[in-house]
């Protein structure tokens, strides 16, 4: 058995956190084949802990646009193998190519799988004249890869979403979807199986769409997806409604804004279409297709909605109530009788090459650029970088850094010098005169682990605690009382201090802190303190409490539930900023009476005049 998972995380990274590790998400899914979709991941955000696993193989497309909307898109493939060498195994590909146009300038290790050749420019019925740049910003925005498993080619897409209105998004969807008819087209007439998974953001009929309107599927996107269908004369089987032809309710995409899935709003926009001949030795293709040969079952796996499914947190009302997990639920097929392949290694495509991941080659002169570690102690450590240290006090010349150099040196102690790279030390007397030198102007600081094994503090935190953090005695001053020359003068009717000799180090209380307070006191003013703070509190969620509860009295009911209704602000049109009220509840279905009632009501506006 073979089994393939299609998933839009909706941002790799934080899947990874809520399952705790990559692997444990990846064997959550249980699948030899993972296709996941929107990773949001840029080719600097690639790392080891999102794309390597113990066990698997990965294969990724990030943007490469440079629309300035940062990291967005982006889909990855990961397959569970034993060896990434000298493998029989189906689920590791003999060879993997990012995008599907066939244009492979920035991707030196990536083959084509088939030798798809497209010739620029091109005409296109409804697009004009294609050129070569419009097919590269087709691939730019990391929407595809590509593997081949040799009984079968794998497409892993991610198809653009875009507003009606937005004219050259439009364009870009439609040419999207013709470049990869021509792929697909191309691989069948050499008689490859073509798989395709992904989130294709096309729900293809009215029955994959939780009340859909009249002339749903008149929509050119929706017509061209039905036209790729076997039952529209297409080479494609839809898995999933050709296994459930009637299944209705059948959602893999609820919108987390209006609370869709508390009441199975939602559409079928992720898929797993298939196409090609079965594995056996038969003349009639037809009869023996890998679909109706080799498809054991194809399903939503409706369990694995939020990871945890014990947990799951419920939709409260409002657009900002934000839910756990991704938006999408993941779609697997299971296929039986998928013989083992030659003996292969792993493509040189593969995520474990990347740069990112299995690190660069470094050049002799990063050796005279990394700035050691320097600690100024004054009862309390504070940990700089060499290179910070030279930048302050000898930015007036060589002379004056070789000689700060030569001072660090002398402060390191004896203890100090056997290692090989040794914690450099040395003494401030006054930690106040770094403070006036403008120590919390550092411009860099590094944040590099010290050969001692110590972090040093980046330069905002540091700024923040030589200049704007509170200090010990703030947590003991009481309101009204002030500090003369170092001293804590209190009202009368206040806690007395004996003596405070308590001066702090840094952001921290270290736990050699003495005070001259006799204990009793200590015990009383902490009490004082403890209880003012738990005071403020109560008396502010009190406050806040009563002032939603005035909220709730003002706002007005919808029709449908009597219930306060959640106000809103129009983002954008001739109505921007101004605000409406709506029904409280989620979307439902119409026939659901639990569900939203569709209230909707303007905030009355108020004049300049009555604002003045």
């Amino acid at each position: 058995m073979v089994k393939i998972v299609t998933y839009n995380v909706n941002g790799l990274r934080p899947r990874v956190a809520q399952h705790g590790s990559l692997r444990r998400l990846l064997d959550a899914l249980d699948a030899d084949i993972i296709c996941f979709q929107e990773t949001k991941l840029s080719r600097q955000d690639l790392s080891a802990d999102v794309i390597m696993a113990e066990g698997y193989e990965a294969f990724v497309s990030c943007n490469r646009s440079a629309k300035g909307r940062g990291a967005y898109s982006g889909v990855a493939t990961f397959c569970r193998v034993t060896s990434a060498f000298s493998s029989q195994e189906v689920a590791l590909p003999v060879a993997a190519e990012e995008g599907f146009t066939g244009l492979q300038d920035y991707a030196k290790n990536s083959e084509i799988v088939g030798d798809f050749v497209i010739a620029t420019p091109v005409e296109e019925e409804g697009l004009g004249e294609i050129t070569r740049e419009d097919l590269l910003r087709v691939d730019n925005e990391g929407r595809c890869i590509i593997t081949d498993h040799g009984h079968f080619v794998l497409f892993n897409i991610y198809a653009p979403a875009v507003q009606e209105d937005d004219k050259e998004r439009v364009r870009f969807k439609l040419l999207f979807y013709k470049i990869l008819q021509k792929r697909w087209e191309h691989l069948l007439a050499l008689g490859k199986r073509v798989f395709v998974v992904g989130d294709l953001n096309i729900a293809p009929a009215s029955i994959d769409r939780c009340d859909a309107p009249p002339g749903f599927e008149k929509q050119m996107f929706r017509e061209w997806l039905r036209s790729m269908l076997r039952e529209h004369g297409g080479p494609f089987f839809d898995a999933f409604r050709s296994k459930h032809p009637e299944r209705i309710g059948a959602y893999t995409c609820f919108n987390q804004k209006i609370g869709a899935e508390e009441y199975n709003y939602g559409s079928r926009i992720d898929h797993i279409l298939i196409s090609g001949a079965c594995l056996h030795h038969c003349d009639s293709a037809e009869d023996h297709s890998i679909f109706c040969c080799h498809v054991e079952e194809c399903e939503i796996m409706n369990h694995f909605k939020r990871g945890n499914s014990e947990n799951l947190s419920k939709w409260q009302g409002g657009r900002s109530s934000k839910l756990e997990g991704s938006d999408h639920i993941p779609v697997y097929i299971l296929l039986k009788e998928i013989p083992e392949l030659p003996v292969h290694n792993i493509p040189p495509s593969a995520a474990r090459y990347l740069p990112e991941v299995r690190g660069r080659q470094q050049s002799i002169v990063s050796f005279f650029n990394k700035g050691r570690t320097c600690e100024l102690q004054d009862d309390g450590n504070l940990i700089l970088s060499e290179n910070t240290v030279n930048g302050i006090y000898c930015s007036d010349g060589l002379k004056n850094k070789t000689i700060a150099k030569e001072g660090l040196a002398a402060g390191i102690p004896e203890s100090a010098k056997g290692g090989k790279l040794p914690s450099l030390t040395c003494k401030v007397t006054n930690l106040d005169k770094w403070r006036n030198e403008g120590l919390s102007s550092v411009s860099r600081s590094s944040q590099k682990t010290s050969p001692s094994g110590t972090k040093s503090l980046p330069n905002k935190k540091l700024k923040h605690n030589l200049s704007s953090q509170p200090t010990i005695k703030s947590f003991f001053q009481q309101p009204g009382s002030k500090t003369v020359n170092g001293t804590l003068v209190t009202p009368a009717e206040t806690v007395h201090y004996t003596d405070q000799s308590c001066v702090p180090i840094d952001d921290s209380l270290p736990g050699s802190m003495e005070c001259t307070t006799s204990v009793a006191e200590e015990q009383d003013n902490t009490n004082v303190s403890c209880s003012l703070s738990t005071d403020k509190c109560n008396a502010a969620a009190l406050e806040w409490q009563r002032i939603q509860q005035k909220m709730k009295m003002t706002l007005p009911r919808c029709k449908g539930h009597r219930e306060p209704c959640i106000p809103r602000s129009v983002k954008k049109g001739p109505n921007i900023g101004r605000l409406f009220y709506v029904c409280p509840r989620a979307q439902g279905p119409a026939s659901n009476p639990e569900a939203n009632c569709g209230h909707f009501q303007w905030a009355p506006v108020k004049s300049k005049e009555k604002r003045l």
